[in-house]
């Protein structure tokens, strides 16, 4: 008899036990699908940041290689490009006299 009415008591509280057991696992498994989800979320902003910092620097280079070009042009197309500084018509004019 003092087995059955303790085989009674056990699974009086064993019961309600698993069953907090149980919903505290739940709440765990939530909180960590609620991190991956945020974790998720951040390496799509990474990723999108990351994308938007490469198109910038993209387009910087460009107006760089422009303006080294319009540079390297302007050079080439001076007839006495080893003088820093170009005469101009007023001082060749007072040169001829």
């Amino acid at each position: 008899m003092d087995i059955v009415g303790l085989a009674a008591v056990i699974l009086t509280f064993t019961v309600p036990l698993y069953a907090i057991y149980r919903g505290y696992n739940q709440s765990d498994d939530k909180m960590e699908l609620k991190k991956m989800k945020e974790q998720r979320r951040l390496e799509e902003i990474k990723q999108e940041n990351y994308l938007l910092e490469n198109e910038s620097m993209r387009i910087e280079l460009d107006k760089i290689k422009k303006e080294n070009a319009r540079k390297q042009k302007t050079l080439e197309n001076k007839e006495n490009s080893r003088w820093l500084i170009e005469e101009t018509e007023d001082e060749t004019k007072d040169k001829a006299e």
